[in-house]
């Protein structure tokens, strides 16, 4: 999607190491049951935490990519093809290592009555997000101290994966209709907005909840891209931007509509500074790696006893031991399956 060259001349890879950094850094509290202490959300006085941040992210710089990969992607067979494998073949390692080794070890069952249990099996199900996917395996972790779900991380790849669906439409479309992407996009905006502020939140139930302001923001960067928007007046916006989000979120409790605009229009500002965050890609993409394996880590963690009460010390002990796997994975599997992007034109 990006080239060496490109991506020593962006922030996309720091941007996206540090969202999972916030995801995890979150995640440290929420595991151990002690969110209301969670640095950014005390100081938002509950408004938002680094989960939210990361995520705003991840959805942003994702739909920008995507858009971009749609348009210049030879084929729809070979755009899924890149999709499938850039998700898939980490999942299909994270769900064998779940089920034959983290489940067995942690279960409550005997090894004969927990490979008994069709749910353990079902449990591969997650290599195809876009269908749903299973948090729990039998027994596992069932006296953690939050939740039992072994990756709960899992739950934004179901979003992902179904917006990969709705950008494919561009191959549907002329190149001189692409705008009707933008149109389309706009009227989900618009819908929303209208089951909000008109309906209060009662006109279609599916349009609650954090997945659909996780799209719109994913949705609305990818427009940011199909309409080529000009970034060099970009310190503006960042700082600019910055301000009246923080504005809007300590003062509006209905701010969310403008958020799914401006969240994009700042991470896409961010990833184009040139600075010397731009060559953390040179050693490779370890994002995906450190996001996916930071929840089980965490929970096995916490099951252990090792860590109950300090989620400062709960996030830098994952860290240790995510970060070398990550590294590894990227270097023996990512990178590797990667290089098959052009087998299906």
């Amino acid at each position: 999607m990006i080239s060496q060259t490109e991506r020593q001349q962006n922030n996309y890879d720091f941007l996206r190491v540090f969202a999972a950094l916030c995801i995890t850094f979150t995640h440290s509290f929420n595991l151990l049951k002690l969110n209301e202490k969670e640095y950014l959300l005390k100081f938002t006085n509950g408004k938002i935490d680094f989960a939210f941040v990361g995520l705003c992210i991840f959805f942003s710089i994702s739909g920008y990519l995507i858009a971009k990969s749609a348009i210049v992607s030879p084929s729809f067979k070979n755009y899924l093809w890149k999709r499938f494998l850039r998700i898939q073949p980490m999942l299909i390692l994270v769900c064998i290592l779940s089920v034959f080794i983290l489940g067995p070890f942690f279960t409550e069952l005997s090894t004969k009555e927990y490979f008994n249990k069709f749910n353990t099996f079902a449990y591969f199900r997650n290599i195809m997000p876009l269908f749903g996917i299973q948090f729990d395996l039998p027994e596992v972790f069932k006296n953690n101290i939050a939740e039992a779900g072994v990756n709960g991380s899992m739950w934004t790849l179901i979003v992902e994966e179904r917006l990969y669906l709705i950008v494919g439409l561009l191959f549907l479309l002329k190149e001189k209709r692409q705008n009707w992407f933008v149109y389309f996009v706009g009227l989900l905006n618009s819908v929303w907005l209208i089951h909000i502020f008109i309906f209060n939140y009662k006109l279609i139930e599916y349009l609650n909840g954090g997945h659909i302001f996780y799209a719109l923001i994913f949705l609305n960067s990818s427009c940011l891209y199909l309409l080529n928007f000009d970034f060099k007046s970009r310190k503006t916006i960042i700082i600019a931007g910055s301000a009246f989000f923080l504005f809007l979120v300590q003062y509006f409790s209905l701010s969310q509509p403008i958020q799914v605009v401006l969240i994009p229009l700042i991470v896409i500002s961010l990833a184009n500074v040139k600075s010397i965050t731009n060559n953390l890609g040179k050693y490779g993409d370890f994002t995906y790696g450190i996001y996916i394996f930071s929840f089980p880590i965490q929970q096995i963690l916490v099951s252990l006893n090792l860590i109950n009460n300090n989620p400062i010390k709960l996030f830098f002990f994952t860290l240790a031991i995510v970060t070398p796997m990550s590294v590894l994975s990227w270097h023996l599997l990512e990178k590797k399956i990667l290089l098959l992007k052009n087998r299906i034109g």
